[in-house]
């Protein structure tokens, strides 16, 4: 039996609401999302939404960097994204950047005004505390820095829950409800949302099509994920090669010149490539 193949197994018999295909599938039922958003977002009143997409992806070529959200859904005239997060990622700000960016994008038609643009929201659920200040809700929103009342309404908003906050009264009980779901932990009451998560998982894993679309699942993952391990990997060699490349030629006293017009002969890069890469190694 393969290594991806025993841990997908392994997974699925261990799979709570923090597992993405499980939380995809199960997000992707109107009577799970709406209760979420309701508690995540109590005063927007929403009543109803649009069906949810699961894995929804954006991406309009091959070379570019597409995006996949978890959950996405409209619920009168607002978009939302929800995401599942649980691994510590560094660049966790840019990524929110690009995905607003992808989602705006699919918006606006030519000509259009940029009032046309909807309200959107994207939504990371943390396993982890992403800012160390013990919150459960951290919002974001353009604030002008020197009085810090002064707002840029650009009708986006960035909201990490973190499941392990230690402000319990900053946020409603149905929330919290939910992250102490996500932590694993006992809800302070009995919450028949949570028991119906609960039961929904249990008749998932008891599916044994389920079981199928979630081993293929994983395997795609496990499949992709070490692909582009792999293309990261030829990168950075590529990367080494050209600075320890650059070094030696410096080391035998070779004229700069001389040195732009082999890395851009040799490396194929452009003349501002190779001019970074110079002035990179220039000094080490």
């Amino acid at each position: 039996m393969s290594l991806i193949k025993t841990n997908a197994m392994s997974n699925f018999t261990n799979a709570d609401i923090t597992d993405d295909i499980f939380f995809c599938r199960i997000m992707s039922e109107k009577q799970f999302a709406l209760p979420l958003l309701q508690r995540i977002f109590p005063q927007l009143n929403i009543r109803s939404i649009e069906q949810p997409i699961s894995q929804f992806t954006i991406k309009n070529n091959r070379k570019e960097h597409g995006v996949r959200f978890d959950v996405f859904s409209e619920a009168e005239q607002k978009y939302f994204d929800i995401e599942m997060q649980t691994t510590h990622d560094p660049t966790l700000g840019k990524r929110i950047r690009y995905y607003q960016g992808k989602m705006d994008s699919t918006f606006l038609k030519a000509g259009e005004n940029y009032d046309l643009l909807p309200p959107t929201y994207i939504v990371f659920i943390c396993t982890f505390d992403p800012f160390a200040e013990g919150a459960y809700k951290y919002e974001f929103s353009h604030i002008y820095d020197q009085t810090n009342h002064v707002t840029l309404k650009t009708g986006t908003h960035v909201i990490l829950l973190n499941a392990y906050g230690t402000n319990p009264g900053s946020i409603n009980g149905g929330l919290l409800n939910f992250l102490k779901l996500v932590a694993g932990k006992k809800a302070t009451r009995y919450d028949p949302y949570l028991k119906q998560i609960q039961d929904k998982i249990a008749e998932l894993k008891d599916n044994m099509q389920w079981r199928m679309i979630y081993m293929q699942e994983y395997n795609a993952i496990a499949v992709k994920e070490r692909a582009e391990g792999i293309e990261q990997g030829i990168a950075q060699g590529r990367k080494d090669s050209i600075a320890l490349f650059i070094r030696n030629m410096l080391a035998q006293g070779s004229n700069e010149d001389d040195i732009l017009k082999t890395l851009m002969i040799g490396f194929q890069l452009s003349e501002e490539e190779a001019n970074d890469y110079l002035h990179a190694n220039r000094a080490k």
